[in-house]
């Protein structure tokens, strides 16, 4: 039998992949991460499912009541099921440690598929950036817990993958971008938009199994109404 959740061919993926933006929350907005020790546990995580999956992150931060993640996926219908079980794993071990039940997140998830080039350089930003839009700190690469220090300092850490529209460019260069962020990026990946790109994009997707995945030929690909 093989794995649940075993790679597609190297064809399939580059044909059927998408990026995401996913995001999610503390119940009641409550606090999900304490300490450095949550923080560390969700990454690991995540970095379990992920890899699993054979996916790519290419910008995330955790903030103590919500985290966002930018991934890239090689099959999109494994979205639930990779983002559920990283939150699943964290839930039982937050759980255990603080003697609480119930639910921990908010709801199932938000996700937003991304397209690839500036849209995909603006979420990265926008997420980087969580940290200082909250007071927390005055430079995104002074938040430990996102990729920031990744692109910027050229710290690799478990979970970041380059993303390749940054291939080549070095710190200062991507350092000064990511201090211009426009008011607009803010607005368009805080709100509930399903798809964030241009319109050949949005023409592409449809529904399969509940999540947004790439028209393709077949009745494989038939929309589920």
């Amino acid at each position: 039998m093989s794995h649940p959740m075993a790679r597609k061919p190297r064809r399939y993926q580059i044909e059927r992949s998408l990026v995401f933006h996913i995001i999610n929350r503390g119940i009641l907005k409550q606090a999900i991460f304490h300490d450095e020790e949550d923080f560390s546990a969700f990454v690991e995580s995540v970095y379990r499912y992920v890899s699993r999956a054979g996916a790519s992150v290419y910008h995330w931060c955790l903030m103590n009541n919500h985290y966002h993640i930018v991934m890239e996926l090689p099959d999109p219908t494994e979205l639930s099921k990779v983002v559920g079980g990283w939150q699943h794993v964290y839930a039982v071990r937050y759980h255990r440690r603080y003697q609480t039940a119930g639910k921990l997140f908010q709801s199932r998830f938000k996700s937003q598929a991304i397209e690839k080039g500036p849209y995909l350089m603006a979420c990265g930003r926008y997420v980087e950036q969580n940290p200082v839009r909250a007071g927390l700190c005055e430079r995104a690469w002074d938040w430990i817990w996102s990729s920031a220090k990744f692109y910027v300092e050229g710290k690799p850490d478990l979970l970041t993958t380059l993303d390749p529209l940054w291939e080549g460019s070095d710190g200062e260069v991507y350092k000064r971008w990511l201090m211009e962020q426009l008011p607009q990026e803010e607005k368009l990946f805080r709100s509930s938009k399903e798809v964030v790109g241009g319109p050949r994009l949005q023409k592409e997707l449809l529904r399969r199994s509940g999540r947004l995945v790439r028209r393709g030929k077949g009745r494989r690909f038939k929309e589920i109404k």
